[in-house]
């Protein structure tokens, strides 16, 4: 993807950042499988690749981070270890279950790479805590799609019964239109409405699909 950005500063998601560590070698059944995220995993290192040959910073905020290390790794190895094209990557039957010692030491490794990612010059993390009016106005914007054809089907899919995303997701949306740099994200709560969020000047953008 190229990146079309003048701004000199990107804003990642929880999702973009554990895709960017989940990459490990694996010794499984005898032989060394790289595993990682195979629609995302490549695409967000390539992305990521060309903001830093770019001369760009990549900023999260401090919620982002609670967030990852509070649910966001293990939900992603659980999903990963889920796929049955995992299972084949490692050739397990489709029905085969991998251990909780695979899981334990993947979501380690993602982890040890994070905390790694945090040392890093080009990569910054913000203390931030948006204002309740701004995080209302968000809301009152997914709200008011409630009962559209693109909201019904949205949370159809998301199969959620709120219309909008996560405090940490609004957040990010504010802070985005604060610091006036897009978010990367293939987050659908963000994805969905991207238009809609860039036209009402809710973001300053969405970079969709890393």
């Amino acid at each position: 993807m190229e990146v079309v950005s003048q701004k000199k500063t990107v804003i990642y998601d929880a999702n973009s950042i554990i895709y960017y560590c989940f990459l490990h070698e694996e010794r499984i059944r005898g032989r060394t499988v790289t595993i990682r995220v195979m629609e995302f995993t490549n695409k967000i290192q390539n992305l990521t690749e060309q903001f830093i040959n770019s001369g760009f910073e990549i900023v999260t905020i401090s919620g982002v981070m609670n967030e990852i290390y509070n649910k966001g790794i293990a939900k992603i190895v659980e999903e990963f270890c889920d796929d049955y094209r995992t299972k084949d990557l490692i050739g397990l039957p489709e029905r085969a279950r991998i251990s909780d010692r695979i899981k334990l030491r993947l979501a380690r490794k993602t982890e040890e790479k994070i905390k790694r990612l945090q040392n890093k010059t080009w990569f910054t993390v913000v203390e931030y805590e948006p204002a309740h009016k701004d995080i209302e106005r968000v809301r009152g914007f997914y709200e008011s799609l409630v009962g559209t054809p693109k909201m019904v089907e949205h949370m159809k899919r998301k199969r959620t019964r709120e219309p909008y995303p996560s405090d940490v997701d609004m957040s990010l949306l504010v802070y985005s239109k604060e610091r006036e740099a897009p978010i990367v994200t293939n987050d659908s709560d963000l994805t969905d409405f991207k238009h809609e969020l860039e036209s009402q000047g809710l973001c300053s953008g969405i970079i969709a699909d890393p």
